[in-house]
């Protein structure tokens, strides 16, 4: 099947690579334009152009489409039968949509119609779901509201972070979608519409949502650092400054009777919360490389007894 691709992250490199490897002629890669990254502030190509290049296949960079300019036309004239998106990041227009023979395949990584939207598997891990999984689906003009094609099911490991998590369904992800095409152009796949009275929303992340409560619970507080790994991270103060929590565990040992952020150093670090407390296990101080929680209070004599995020 002669395709367009359209990704931009990391995560979507294994869908591209499956694609190719499956025998699909990839007749372009769309991804977003490049940015500025590092102290530098340099122009930096997304993961999925540097991938796509090294590969020898062209590659687009496009923020946004109109109907009234070149871009449509460009696009349309690569001739391909359907177009497949995988962590894209933008919404298409319909008459975007409605160009492609065999339409436009989303890869979802969450069982919809359940965590539509920006953030599917942060929430899931936020919200303390056991299981979530990928949808291949058919794009329409709503936001993750098209029919489903096929979808696939997988537990979350009870430590397991958004990165590795989301990593993991779009490997998965990458052979639904080749079963998927097969089924389309075999005209074998199975159309389910999404029931919109069981559908879910979640929000796109933004860097204040990563500011730890601590008189929320040692499990909420815990979730929230695996969702928001790597964005946006979790944070605290701590001397003025911001304080990363990069690794952490519920404490089920120690002393219970810590106020909300207090900080106890005995044997290894423990921070109380609104109902129990966490051990900090990785840190980074503002400024700072990131270093061992008990190493830093080692060193750091007034982090015994502090309140963190005041």
């Amino acid at each position: 099947m002669r395709l367009i691709f359209m990704g931009t992250p990391n995560y979507a490199i294994p869908v591209l690579d499956k694609l190719v490897r499956s025998g699909h002629d990839i007749a372009a890669v769309y991804t977003q334009p490049d940015r500025p990254a590092g102290r530098g502030r340099i122009l930096t190509p997304t993961p999925i152009k540097s991938h796509a290049t090294d590969l020898g296949l062209e590659t687009v960079e496009a923020r946004d489409f109109s109907d009234n300019s070149s871009s449509l036309a460009y696009m349309l004239s690569f001739g391909a039968d359907a177009a497949v998106v995988a962590a894209y990041g933008i919404m298409l227009p319909g008459f975007v949509i409605n160009e492609f023979p065999l339409g436009m395949i989303n890869l979802h990584p969450s069982l919809l119609p359940k965590l539509r939207g920006a953030s599917p598997v942060a929430t899931a891990i936020l919200q303390g779901y056991t299981e979530t999984g990928v949808t291949i689906m058919k794009i329409d003009e709503g936001m993750d509201t098209g029919p489903i094609l096929k979808q696939k099911s997988v537990r979350i490991g009870a430590n397991e972070k958004c990165d590795d998590l989301t990593e993991r369904l779009f490997i998965l992800g990458s052979n639904l979608l080749v079963d998927t095409l097969g089924e389309i152009q075999t005209k074998k796949e199975k159309i389910l519409p999404q029931d919109p009275s069981k559908a879910t929303v979640t929000k796109r992340l933004k860097r204040e949502d990563g500011e730890i409560d601590w008189t929320q619970s040692s499990e909420q507080i815990s979730r929230a650092i695996r969702a928001f790994h790597p964005w946006p991270g979790t944070f605290t103060k701590f001397g003025g400054k911001r304080l990363k929590i990069l690794e952490a565990g519920i404490n089920d040992k120690g002393p219970g009777n810590l106020d909300s952020g207090e900080v106890h150093c005995k044997d290894n670090v423990k921070v109380g919360t609104g109902s129990g407390s966490i051990s900090l296990l990785s840190i980074q101080l503002e400024g700072k490389t990131p270093t061992n929680a008990s190493d830093f209070a080692s060193h750091t004599p007034d982090f015994d007894g502090a309140i963190l995020g005041t």
